[in-house]
Formats: C-alpha cells, structure tokens, sequence
C-alpha cells in the first residue's frame, strides 16, 4: 500500500509556528479532546515519575498526511524528506518480514486487522514539559489551536460489557509448550524464547473514542506506566501502558532499555521487600535479563561505531502497580553510513520480545503461537525528520476495533523456567487490562 494523503489538507514541508502557552494537564486536554473530536490523533503521556522517563508528552492532531502500508523503505523515503514534523505512529510486530527472509505460517491467523506500518502527520502538536510544566505547540494554523482550546469537558460514558473472551492457548497446553521450548533449549536450538498468548473477545457494542479513551484513564490508574499511549487510527484505538522503551534515538546517539524479569508486587510492604531482593539476586532472572542485553549489544553493534556501545544500569529494579520488572540500559552511538531507520532495521523487533538468537526463536514461536500477534511485540511513538525517534515496545496495550478487542501477554522462557510459574507471570501482567475490562480476579482460561 503506498503512501495516502488526506483529500481536506495540504502536504506541510515547512516548519511549523511554535506558540508557548501556559501549562495545561495533558490527561485533563486529551480526554476533552477524546469528547469533542472524531478524528484520528495521538496522545503519547510520560507523566509517570521514573529515572527512566520521558519528561515530555505529546497530543498530536488534525492530520495532514498519512502512511497506511508494508513498506518500510517508502516510510522512510517520506519521513526523510519531511525534517521538519513529527511522523507519530507504529509498526506491528509482523513488519519484520520486511528485515527478515521466513517461510509464511499457514495456519497463523489474526483477529482484528491493522496496518503493518501506520504513521501519521498532524497540523497541530502539543509538547508538554513536565519538568519544566511549559507548554510548546507546535502549529500550521493558530485557528486550529484556538479550536483545541475551546473544547469542553464532557464524561457521558457508556458502560462497557465484556461479551465473551478466548485466547490462543488454554492454560494446559500454554504449560504443554513451555515444556516443549525447555525440550529444545536442552538441545541447543536456542537459549531463551518468549511465548506468548492473545486474549481476544467482543464487547456488547461498539465503543465510541471517549470510551476507548476512559478505558485509557482507567488502565493509567490501574498500571502506570513510562510510555503510556493513546493512538487513534480510523477505527483502530490503541490503549497502551508500556514500562518499556525500545529506541531513543537524537543527536546520533542512541539507547535501550529492555525488560527481562518479571515478580509480582506483595500484598504488603514486607512481602514487597521480600520479592524485590528475590528478583534482584535470582540467578535465572538475571540470566534472562543478560542474554537479551547481549542480543541487543550485538543489534547495536551492527549499526554503532566501534567501541561505543556500552551497558548501563545493568540488572536494576524497578516498582511498577502490579509487578517488580528487572531492566538494563544499552547505549550505542550510530556510525557514519547508518541511520535512525537502519538502527529499526538492525534491531527490530525487541529482543524482550523474541529470546535469543533471534532468528531462530522468531520461526518457532510463529509455529508455536499460531496467531499474528499484530500490534503487540511492535513499537509505537514518533519520528522527527531522519534525527529523533523515540518508541516504546507495544506490551501491556490493549486493542480495540469496533465491538473487538485484544491483547496479549507472556514471559520469556529458559531452561530453568517453571510451567506454572510461567503461567501465572501472563496473568499477573495482565491483571491492569483485566481490571479495566471488569474480569473476575480469578479469571482462567481453562
């Protein structure tokens, strides 16, 4: 599919007016915005208080260009000759087709439908500070700035009634294959795969924006994030909390923060102790979280300069609502001769989200899993020209298309790892969605 243009507005090369205004609560713009406007527009939200955050947030709306398509070369032919706007958007998981060369899955099915790669350009963006608490707009035409500020708050929601859900794997044969991937590690296919499963169901009806949008709120409050993301496209709402970052990129220099480790929060502030320093000093945790640092020293290797790609803050822990997460940091400078794009290419998708070495684990788990993951596994944020870029990886994300939905979770797999334990890892990282959908906290699939 090649690139699309909105018929109602011109291409914008040239930069954008920057009007400063006085600090306005993201989360108070977005969700009038949510009441008030049907189109398609982006709301990137960092308020999260973390070493690791974001100190800005973004709305983005009133679109003038769009890319809906599969390939990434275009993408970045119209990024690259566009230095001046910010491209917001995402690529789903099953875009590494475009980076890797697979025998198609017969069997593997999908059930809600999205673009491989989808970006937008917007002819107003809010940049929110929250440090500093400025407010920077970014803006082609004032009027429509003035329009953004006239809009009033209304909370008319409709109640939203989980109709029915299933997943790919039921709880057994989730367990079943985890035993089949130890099976394989043991003989030496590969060292470490993340299995995951998709939970997929119906609504009773189809959710207008501002319920998709409180569905946003509600998981804000149930499973704060780093790199939270509401993202309308036509009629795909994405509703993301992620805690992980896969690529900033500005000035050359390039990083990463991967996820690997996961325990669940206690019912107290002993068994919180407790399970941090578990999961501080565990050594199949920390084997886990190392072998994808070394996946991706060798990703960023391949694009960096010589020498410069280094760790950071190896093996830290860090608190989130439901789940104690172990990370590590990997910071790379990008060489002469290689992009912001190569960077995607070299490095796509998170090794989080795949085990290692790559290649390898990403056809098993195509065969393993069944089902495209779509979104999730992806990334989502924004490119500004061929410079900046800054994508979170598309975990704890549910998505909704009319009366459907979806999201899916799982956890990395090594030999070490224990079925059950396993197993109920997907459930404890599911439990903010869960709760936004008003699941039973003793819901299975069985």
């Amino acid at each position: 599919m090649s690139n699309q243009k909105n018929s109602h507005s011109n291409q914008h090369k040239s930069a954008p007016s920057k009007l400063f205004l006085s600090w306005l609560e993201p989360l108070e713009i977005a969700q009038k915005i949510s009441a008030n406007y049907n189109g398609n527009w982006v709301f990137l939200y960092s308020g999260l208080s973390d070493s690791y955050k974001s100190s800005r947030s973004f709305i983005a709306l009133f679109e003038s260009e769009k890319y809906r398509g599969d390939n990434f070369d275009e993408l970045q032919k119209i990024i690259s000759q566009d230095q001046a706007n910010m491209w917001f958007g995402g690529i789903s998981y099953e875009a590494l087709e475009q980076f890797y060369k697979f025998n198609q899955i017969s069997n593997s099915s999908k059930k809600i439908s999205e673009p491989k790669i989808f970006f937008s350009k917007f002819d107003v963006v809010l940049e929110f500070d929250h440090d500093k608490k400025s407010l920077l707009v970014h803006a082609s035409d004032k009027s429509l700035v003035e329009k953004i500020l006239s809009f009033q708050r209304i909370e008319n929601f409709n109640e939203i009634l989980v109709q029915n859900i299933r997943s790919n794997f039921s709880d057994l044969s989730y367990k079943k294959t985890i035993e089949d991937i130890k099976l394989m590690i043991a003989k030496g296919d590969f060292y470490q795969a993340n299995l995951t499963r998709k939970f997929f169901g119906k609504f009773d009806k189809v959710l207008a924006t501002q319920d998709n949008f409180k569905l946003f709120l509600d998981l804000n409050k149930a499973s704060p994030a780093n790199f939270s993301c509401f993202m309308k496209f036509e009629d795909l709402s994405i509703i993301s909390s992620s805690p992980e970052l896969f690529l900033r990129s500005k000035n050359n220099k390039i990083h990463s923060q991967p996820i690997k480790g996961t325990i669940k929060r206690g019912h107290n502030a002993s068994q919180d102790r407790k399970n941090r320093q578990y999961l501080k000093n565990s050594l199949k945790e920390k084997a886990e979280n190392l072998m994808i640092v070394d996946l991706m020293r060798n990703d960023f290797s391949s694009f960096c300069k010589s020498q410069s790609v280094r760790v950071k803050n190896l093996f830290k822990v860090s608190a989130y609502k439901n789940v104690f997460h172990l990370s590590s940091q990997i910071h790379g400078e990008i060489a002469q001769g290689f992009s912001i794009f190569d960077a995607i290419r070299k490095s796509f998708p998170a090794g989080s989200m795949t085990g290692a070495p790559k290649f390898k684990v990403i056809q098993n788990l195509r065969t393993f899993e069944k089902m495209k993951r779509g979104i999730y596994s992806g990334m989502l944020g924004y490119f500004l020209g061929n410079r900046e870029l800054n994508f979170s990886v598309v975990i704890r994300t549910l998505i909704v298309s009319g009366d459907k939905f979806e999201f899916q979770v799982g956890g990395g797999i090594t030999f070490d790892s224990d079925p059950e334990s396993e197993l109920q890892e997907t459930y404890y990282k599911a439990r903010g969605i869960l709760q936004i959908l008003k699941m039973s906290d003793n819901f299975k699939i069985n």
